[in-house]
């Protein structure tokens, strides 16, 4: 009976339009998502305080990868969320994967405590020290010889699959524009590569809320389901189409639901007659229902391969040792101006000193000069003879 209902409450859905987020561009926005991937929500403080601790969970207390803002949350950015290059996923995408090869599932929760959650699970204990370590570590102990590879793949427009409801959504509490999120309940793959494991998150919100009337008119929600995101976070537009209502009612139809199916599809719920105050809309969380991709959209899929993985510890250093580096250049610099300094300190030593000389050479000169003259003064003038040759 309670399967039943929530089949029918999940019938009487209807998708509006679709609204995709934005890929965060700010560093700001960056940081944000960042933080939201390792510790489950946006923290507070400076951005230099929340870079310094985002760097010392994922690269070990006191390392760092770059003196910048900008190169430090772009590598944070690449490392943790979404990777660079196919052979390089982000350390998301590869815990989703390890997550999934163990359990069948990605979990939900902080990067912090899923990474815990894996070590107690193949160790036997949570392990302690940098995030990128931990996780190359279990990499090694979980695939062995294989590692893990993103493809480009096609996934199909209608595309269908089921999904749950992670909260209560009633039409007596919720409003216009409130939050609606959801889990993937079934594998997505196109051939064997895997685009929404079971367990992936979708979000959507509330486009409409009408409260029960009289004459037993009930209460309907809108609900848009607006993506799924892929194994790699990237946005997959969803709706809840024809062919996704088409599977709701054959599956409301196999347990008995079809006369609750058709009657919620319907524009007005009767309940025992005329002048009957008419019921709210209740979905309660794990409510199941299919939804569809709205278009074909090129992403990325999730394979095991052969071989060992290429490199994926980025290369750090201590934060203090960036902090005291001096570029190629500045040293440059200071020598240069140093030297300069040198030359200009000599010049004017070798300046003074023939100036001092000029001086001293001067003061010789007069000395004599005088000496010279009280001589002359002292002395008898001399006599002139003139001598003829008669």
């Amino acid at each position: 009976m309670k399967k039943t209902a929530v089949l029918a409450a999940g019938i009487a859905l209807i998708l509006s339009g679709t609204a995709l987020a934005a890929e965060p561009v700010t560093l700001s926005d960056r940081i944000d998502r960042v933080d939201e991937v390792i510790y489950g929500s946006v923290q507070t403080g400076s951005l230099i305080g929340r870079l310094d601790n985002a760097d010392n969970v994922i690269y070990g207390n006191g390392n760092t990868t770059a003196s910048g803002l900008d190169d430090r949350i772009a590598n944070l950015y690449t490392d943790v969320v979404k990777g660079s290059t196919d052979t390089a996923p982000s350390m998301s995408t590869r815990i989703n994967a390890m997550e999934y090869y163990l359990t069948d599932e990605i979990k939900k929760g902080s990067l912090e405590k899923r990474v815990g959650e894996l070590e107690t699970k193949v160790y036997g204990q949570e392990r302690k020290g940098a995030l990128d370590q931990r996780i190359a570590d279990l990499e090694k102990a979980v695939y062995g010889d294989q590692h893990v590879e993103m493809r480009d793949v096609d996934l199909p427009a209608n595309t269908v699959f089921k999904i749950s409801l992670n909260d209560d959504v009633n039409s007596k509490v919720n409003k216009v524009g409130d939050p609606v999120t959801f889990t993937v309940q079934e594998d997505v793959k196109v051939g064997d590569v895997l685009v929404l494991p079971r367990g992936s998150q979708g979000s959507g919100q509330v486009t409409k809320v009408t409260r029960p009337k009289s004459f037993g008119r009930s209460g309907s929600l809108d609900i848009s389901f607006d993506q799924v995101f892929s194994i790699d976070d990237e946005e997959i537009p969803t709706v809840l189409g024809p062919e996704a209502k088409d599977k709701l009612k054959m599956e409301a139809a196999a347990v008995g639901a079809s006369a609750i199916g058709a009657l919620a599809l319907g524009p007005i719920g009767l309940v025992g007659g005329f002048f009957v105050k008419g019921k709210d809309v209740d979905l309660p969380a794990g409510t199941e229902l299919y939804i569809q991709t709205q278009e074909t959209v090129t992403t990325k899929g999730l394979v095991l391969t052969n071989g060992a993985p290429s490199e994926t510890l980025r290369k750090h250093v201590s934060s203090t040792a960036v902090a005291g580096e001096k570029t190629e250049s500045t040293k440059t610099a200071e020598t240069s101006a140093a030297a300069a300094s040198a030359e200009t300190s000599a010049v004017k030593e070798t300046e003074k000193t023939a100036q001092e000389t000029v001086q001293n050479t001067n003061s010789n000169t007069r000395e004599t000069a005088e000496k010279a003259a009280t001589s002359a003064k002292d002395e008898p003038s001399a006599s002139v003879v003139i001598v003829r040759n008669d």
